[in-house]
Parts: C-alpha cells; sequence; structure tokens
C-alpha cells in the first residue's frame, strides 16, 4: 500500500508529514529534499517507537506526494501554515491512546537532551541562536498552550507557571489530559485566516516537540 506525504512551507523550511505517523516528518530547506528524505524519517520513526517500547507499523509501497502548501502572510506579521485534508477527520479513541504513548516519547526524548546541563549552559545565548535552551523550552511550552488555545481548550495564562521548565511540565499534563476532549471536537476553527482540527493541533505539537528537541541536541554541541 502506498504511503501520503504532505509539505509545507513553514518558517523559512519545508516540512514533509507523514500522517498516518503522528510526528514523523522530513525537514529542510528546499522542498523537493524535505520529500524525498520522507522515506528515511519513516524507517527512522519505526525504529524509534521501537525504541521507546511500543510498535508502529511500517509503511511500505511508493510514497505519494498529496498536498504541497505554501505559508501565507495574514496581517503584516502571521504566517499561515497548512491545513492538509488528512487533518480534517476527528480523532478517534484508538488514537487518543497512541498519542499518550508518543507525547510521552517526545517528552522522554526532550528530558534526555536536559539532562546534566547547568543552568549557567541552559541560559547562555549563542551567536546566531534565537534563543538559549531555557528560551527554547519556554518557546515549546508556549507553543502547545497555543495550539491547544486555537480549539479552545488551553489553560489560563493564571496558571501557567513562569520557570519555562515547570511550565513544560504543567503544559504537557494538561495536554494529555484534554485528550479526551479535543478528540470530541468534531469540526473546525478558522483564527486569523488560519485553520485548524484536533488533528493539526496534535501534528503541530508533535513536529514542534520533536523538531526542538533536535534544535537542543545542535546547541550543546556548540556549548
Amino acid at each position: 500500500m502506498p504511503y501520503v506525504v504532505c509539505a509545507e512551507e513553514l518558517e523559512g523550511n519545508w516540512v514533509a508529514h507523514v500522517p498516518d505517523l503522528p510526528g514523523c516528518y522530513s525537514k529542510h530547506k528546499e522542498r523537493e529534499a524535505a520529500i524525498s528524505g520522507a522515506p528515511k524519517a519513516v524507517d527512522s520513526y519505526v525504529e524509534w517507537s521501537n525504541s521507546h517500547g511500543f510498535r508502529i507499523s511500517g509503511l511500505s509501497g511508493p510514497m505519494i506526494v498529496a498536498e504541497v502548501a505554501r505559508s501565507w502572510i495574514y496581517e503584516q506579521d502571521y504566517e499561515v501554515n497548512a491545513f492538509f485534508a488528512s487533518d480534517r477527520p476527528p480523532l478517534t479513541e484508538g488514537e487518543i491512546k497512541e498519542l499518550e504513548k508518543i507525547l510521552h516519547a517526545t517528552r522522554q526524548d526532550l528530558e534526555t537532551e536536559l539532562e546534566e546541563i547547568s543552568d549557567e549552559a541552559a541560559t547562555t545565548e549563542l551567536p546566531g541562536e534565537k534563543w538559549s535552551i531555557m528560551g527554547v523550552l519556554d518557546h515549546v511550552a508556549s507553543a502547545e498552550q497555543w495550539y491547544l488555545d486555537r480549539m479552545g481548550l488551553a489553560l489560563s495564562t493564571s496558571e501557567l507557571p513562569a520557570d519555562p521548565r515547570a511550565r513544560l511540565i504543567k503544559v504537557r499534563d494538561h495536554t494529555l489530559a484534554t485528550l479526551p476532549a479535543l478528540a470530541a471536537r468534531r469540526g473546525v476553527a478558522t483564527l486569523s485566516g488560519e485553520t485548524w482540527s484536533a488533528r493539526k493541533v496534535m501534528r503541530r505539537a508533535l513536529w514542534h516537540e520533536r523538531d526542538h528537541t533536535q534544535h537542543i541536541r545542535k546547541i550543546k554541541q556548540r556549548l
């Protein structure tokens, strides 16, 4: 059976998502390079899931590029990102259980990268980097909170701890607790010109955490 790949322009890069494998993606500055990297990303994802103790069936057969979408700017500075056909179906009860495992695995990877990092190293700002490691953590937590807000399910800002590590934990705990409510959101929402669904929220949250886990690894190599 062929498997689907959906590519989007996002923050100056191209990201090729594999919708059947939540959080599986290939990223590159060039569109074709991102797409051609998808088969390797699938193989790596299957190995990764096995290493975390849960099995994802591998995808075989040819790759079909179903959609390719460019970003566009809404009202001066808001980048509107893709809403794919694969983002539209509601989440199922079985998928909720799978997503719980994947969310735990992506967070475990992130926490592993933070081991043995001193407070000084975590707050060091390097030339060419937008954030320190602590800044990246704050960004990941804030983004996940914002994704949930697109569906009206975010925590109130008064509940968010100021410390980025504590905020990460608080937001992720809320995400896990909110999965049934997220699955109950059967429709879509359009805010600032961008369309969202429960499935898109999960696609973006998982991609974002995995991408910034790699980002932190690269920062560590420069410290």
